[in-house]
């Protein structure tokens, strides 16, 4: 029974992550985008031409025009999530990557919403604790940048060594958990556009009423999500892949992703240490990882020499 749902499941992921689907979610990704931006300038324009209007009309609405750069890259912030799953079955490394790349693109996008909440942009100097936070999130940013370039490229460059086993169902599996991941990505993207039109008001209470920022509701639940999932992929790996260099491996990444939920909920400046140590950390892992791998394969060709 449970072998062709997993079968079915694995399906539907092969459906949605194939190339014709790719094409229209990025086509859809794209107009998402430029639509959102275009609404949103809309919105602070007649925000400022019109300063009469009743407030509830535009209740929160910051009127920097830099501020609509945030809900572009909300959208592109979606469309990231949704390749996360993806890289899912591809592989473990690529999905912490693209963890990284992720948290990296939430302070960019803090860069631009802080820039557009300066009362007088023409006499920012003024405003020297704004100008302390919008810097330090720009050299964050920046050293997360340099941290996935460099896991980026230790992943690439860490030897492979073949896996003697059958993967297939293993792989099958892992596409499972990503459709019910991008199942709980929908769920939690919709409620959270619902509370931020105020069309939500009790939600059900494993997701806890919406904070006051609606940045710190999205994406700490999904990574709680992400969490418990690469625990539960790294107990099942272990009938897969039972060597000790990927069970440290898997568990490292793990304590990683936990450090990332974390720094989510914690305030700044501190918010940026802890995303900085976590990647830190994934790094590391990797790099010892590469290394052991790459005795190995050296102990390995020796062998074969000798022989």
């Amino acid at each position: 029974m449970h072998r062709s749902i997993r079968h079915f499941l694995s399906v539907v992921f092969d459906r949605l992550d194939s190339h014709s689907a790719r094409g229209w979610l990025e086509r859809a990704v794209v107009a998402g985008a430029v639509g959102g931006f275009l609404v949103h300038l809309a919105a602070i324009g007649v925000a400022r031409l019109f300063p009469d209007l009743p407030q509830t009309a535009f209740k929160g609405l910051d009127e920097s025009p830099l501020h609509a750069v945030y809900t572009p890259f909300s959208v592109i912030l979606f469309y990231e999530v949704v390749l996360l799953v993806f890289a899912l079955a591809a592989s473990h490394t690529g999905e912490i990557a693209k963890q990284y790349q992720i948290v990296s693109l939430i302070v960019v996008r803090r860069v631009f919403k802080d820039i557009g909440g300066f009362n007088e942009l023409e006499n920012w100097l003024a405003e020297p604790a704004a100008v302390r936070a919008v810097l330090i999130d720009m050299a964050g940013a920046v050293l997360m940048f340099v941290f996935v370039t460099a896991f980026t490229w230790l992943r690439h460059a860490t030897p492979t060594t073949p896996i003697r086993r059958d993967l297939e169902g293993f792989i099958q599996l892992k596409k499972s958990v990503g459709v019910l991941l991008l199942g709980v990505l929908v769920v939690l993207a919709a409620l959270n556009l619902g509370s931020w039109l105020g069309l939500v008001g009790h939600l059900p209470a494993v997701l806890a009423p919406p904070p006051t920022d609606v940045d710190l509701f999205f994406f700490p639940r999904f990574f709680e999500f992400m969490i418990f999932t690469d625990v539960f992929l790294l107990i099942v790996s272990l009938a897969y892949y039972d060597r000790y260099e990927y069970v440290f491996r898997n568990a490292g990444f793990v304590i990683s992703t936990v450090l990332l939920r974390v720094s989510l909920s914690t305030p700044k400046p501190y918010d940026l240490v802890l995303s900085l140590t976590a990647m830190l950390y994934g790094l590391a892992v990797l790099g010892v990882f590469a290394c052991y791998k790459a005795i190995e394969s050296r102990s390995v060709d020796r062998q074969e020499g000798r022989e």
